[in-house]
């Protein structure tokens, strides 16, 4: 062996240490650089959960409990009537009817917004005065894009019908 030899057992660690932390910083760092450039799924989740909630805890819901929903407010919603005529007690808080969505929950143009209440499977309807209103507003989801759900349990308080169904699912889905 040569004494004149130019690599040393020092010069190889602090080589292979430069390397592992250069290849570190390359996959910590390049995926950050992309996202702006990939569709961010977080944003949709919360928007879909902040909105169930809007719905269920306040738009919708009587001067009562907030997951029981106002029948009076509920079937106004649905049905496309505004809020000042909604109903006699005055206690429904929302500004824009289910045909406008997006300003109700204060979400952009932009994003597809879909709210049904369904019972057991199937959406449900309300009926007032002898007219039926369906609790579904919104276009269908689309089977191509990815789709947030946040659903709440909830009940409808009706003084007339003590036989409607107990539990409904209000389920807000955002694209």
């Amino acid at each position: 062996m040569s004494a004149d030899r130019g690599q040393t057992v020092l010069d190889f660690v602090v080589g292979m240490s430069v390397f592992l932390v250069t290849v570190g910083f390359t996959f910590a760092f390049v995926p950050s650089l992309l996202e702006p450039y990939a569709v961010g799924e977080g944003a949709t989740v919360i928007v879909a959960e902040r909105g169930a909630a809007r719905l269920a805890e306040s738009s919708l819901a009587g001067s009562g409990s907030a997951a029981t929903l106002s029948h009076a407010c509920t079937f106004a919603f649905f049905n496309g009537t505004d809020s000042e005529t909604a109903s006699d007690e005055s206690d429904c808080i929302w500004r824009a009817n289910a045909e406008d969505l997006h300003a109700e929950l204060g979400v952009d143009d932009t994003r597809g917004l879909n709210v049904t209440v369904t019972w057991n499977g199937t959406v449900g309807e309300l009926d007032s005065g002898g007219h039926n209103a369906t609790m579904r507003a919104g276009p269908a989801p689309p089977r191509d894009r990815s789709v947030a759900a946040a659903s709440r349990i909830v009940t409808i308080d009706d003084p007339e019908d003590r036989t409607a169904p107990d539990t409904y699912r209000l389920t807000l889905r955002v694209w």
